[in-house]
């Protein structure tokens, strides 16, 4: 895939496109799109090697945009449906407690940064650490991405290879546990309000 990719953006892409291309990536990428920015990151790198921290700058900003946006739809969804069937809020305290650290980790790791962002709205967590611990973490990430694809170059597409390999099981492995443990806290929530009345 990394390889096509970059095959494109050498024929058919500018340094605006690039930057499109990148913007609605990292967006999508915090909402719903299931493909990592890297797989665009690494070849446009390649291809203007002297704009790798520019192009983690907005790669970060424009996923930052987007947790904003799986804020609102975590809130909404909340707000709209959620509430009428569960009563969630006696865990908004511990999210809020927590929430900075799990946004930091969500935007550094493989973690799906969609779930933790769309959870950030439903939790209520205060969009200020949201922004800075996204805009933080998403940052790190890219950067440490573009820096690697600056010094190695090429090389870095079997790297990442590998590395996404190796993350691929373990972000796997860790979803289905947290959606065990959310579904036992949602029927264990459930369960204790129908027995109260």
């Amino acid at each position: 895939m990394l390889k096509r990719k970059i095959h494109i953006l050498e024929s058919y892409a500018n340094e605006k496109l690039i930057a499109v291309y990148i913007s609605i990536f990292a967006i999508t990428e915090s909402i719903f799109n299931p493909f990592p920015v890297e797989i665009l990151l690494i070849p446009a790198v390649l291809k203007y090697r002297k704009k790798y921290i520019k192009i983690a700058i907005l790669a970060a900003l424009m996923s930052t945009f987007g947790a904003l946006i799986g804020y609102m739809i975590g809130f909404y969804l909340d707000e709209l449906m959620l509430s009428k069937f569960i009563d969630l809020s006696i865990y908004q305290s511990m999210y809020q407690r927590y929430g900075s650290l799990i946004i930091l980790i969500g935007a550094i790791t493989p973690f799906p940064f969609k779930i933790v962002t769309i959870a950030s709205g439903i939790f209520k967590m205060d969009l200020f650490y949201l922004v800075i611990y996204s805009l933080i973490g998403r940052y790190l990430r890219y950067q440490i991405i573009t820096l690697l694809t600056y010094h190695l170059g090429p090389k870095m597409i079997d790297l990442y290879k590998k590395i996404d390999q190796n993350t691929k099981l373990f972000t796997k492995i860790f979803i289905v546990i947290s959606i065990i443990f959310i579904a036992l806290i949602i029927y264990y929530t459930y369960w204790t309000q129908k027995n109260a009345f």
